[in-house]
């Protein structure tokens, strides 16, 4: 089904919602009662082992239920029903990906004993979908949640609703993707860039064709790659070894104060990565692998891979130049000569916005051609 006909049909299940109960006041909206609602599948959650899992990443299904019933919630409509449960020293986290993400103004799940926003983990604006991360400790327990909806549907045509939500969980849809490397990229059974169903006619087909063939990266369970998509540090580092061909370390630790929630799939690479001297951790020891890197962090990081010379007093030549950080602008200036690094519209290199996976694909193809 084509997005123009997805957005027609979920507008129609709304105004459905709308016009089967009375309008309520946007400040006190409950969420829309439907004439045919329909009984959550999973409304009693089996454990399933949930609680004895080992270290990895699964695939878990989840429902979104109308708060304190059994019936499903018009917010499953927003959401990806397949999201991931990543295990790692008995600590459990959730990433689910939603839809329409700009008119998703709020969305908050409790943690604590509080309702609060959820990490974002990616974000993929030509898609308009964000993904969210949260810890969650019973998978067999209901999570409270809050989510607020701003929609113009059409010019005569406003949603505008909030309501209180009850996310579960389907501990019997847990499935093993890979005990050591269940990251984004290695998700899927296909590694034929002919596949992928959202990069023909991209600026970067040929680079992430390119890329396929080298073994460096890969797509989706659902046949796309996502190149707009952000890229995490995690994922980058991972990237970065593949192509700097350092191999993998035994270590199952690292030195970084956050080490705990560094997944398993990236110690083996992490380690030989910082050995080398391409990414580093923050001031506070930290290396956050969950964090998505932006366009002059990529730059740097491939300068740095590449060895190239650097002339410590060149700028590079963008329309905005003044906003990239001083401490950067070398880097950048090397990477431009390089050709390593796209341009956004109007001679702009935007070093402040997110690198996607096609820009790091592209970027990163000139350091694995010179390691061949």
């Amino acid at each position: 089904m084509n997005r123009a006909n997805w957005k027609a049909i979920a507008a129609a299940s709304l105004m459905v919602s709308l016009l089967a109960s009375p309008l309520q006041s946007v400040a006190a909206a409950a969420e829309p009662a439907a004439n045919s609602a329909k009984l959550a599948n999973n409304a009693a959650v089996p454990t399933a082992n949930a609680q004895e899992l080992a270290d990895g990443t699964y695939s878990l299904g989840y429902t979104f239920l109308k708060y304190n019933t059994a019936q499903v919630s018009v917010m499953q409509d927003y959401v990806i029903p397949t999201g991931r449960l990543i295990v790692q020293n008995g600590q459990k986290l959730v990433q689910i990906t939603l839809k329409q993400s700009k008119e998703i103004t709020q969305f908050k799940l409790e943690q604590g004993g509080q309702l609060v926003s959820p990490e974002v983990v990616a974000t993929d604006e030509k898609a308009n979908t964000r993904t969210i991360q949260f810890a969650v400790d019973d998978l067999s327990a209901k999570v409270k949640g809050w989510v607020k909806i701003y929609w113009q549907v059409s010019p005569t045509f406003l949603y505008d609703h909030e309501y209180d939500i009850h996310l579960t969980f389907d501990s019997s849809s847990l499935k093993l993707l890979s005990s050591t490397e269940a990251n984004a990229e290695t998700d899927t059974e296909s590694t034929d860039a002919g596949s992928f169903k959202d990069i023909e006619q991209h600026w970067a087909q040929s680079a992430i064709a390119r890329a396929v063939s080298l073994g460096l990266v890969s797509g989706y369970v659902d046949g796309t790659f996502r190149p707009e998509s952000s890229i995490t540090r995690a994922e980058f580092a991972v990237l970065l070894s593949r192509a700097m061909k350092l191999g993998t370390s035994s270590a199952k630790e690292t030195s970084f104060s956050d080490n705990a929630r560094i997944p398993a799939w990236v110690k083996p690479y992490l380690g030989p990565v910082v050995e080398a001297g391409v990414i580093n951790g923050f001031a506070d020891g930290s290396f956050r692998a969950d964090s998505t890197i932006n366009r002059t962090e990529l730059a740097v990081m491939v300068v740095r891979a590449l060895k190239l010379e650097v002339d410590s007093a060149a700028k590079p030549a963008y329309a905005d130049t003044d906003t990239i950080p001083k401490w950067a602008q070398a880097e950048v200036a090397a990477a431009a000569s390089a050709g390593i690094m796209n341009v956004h519209a109007g001679n702009k290199f935007a070093p402040l916005v997110n690198a996607t996976r096609a820009e790091a694909v592209s970027a990163i193809l000139a350091l694995a051609e010179a390691q061949s």
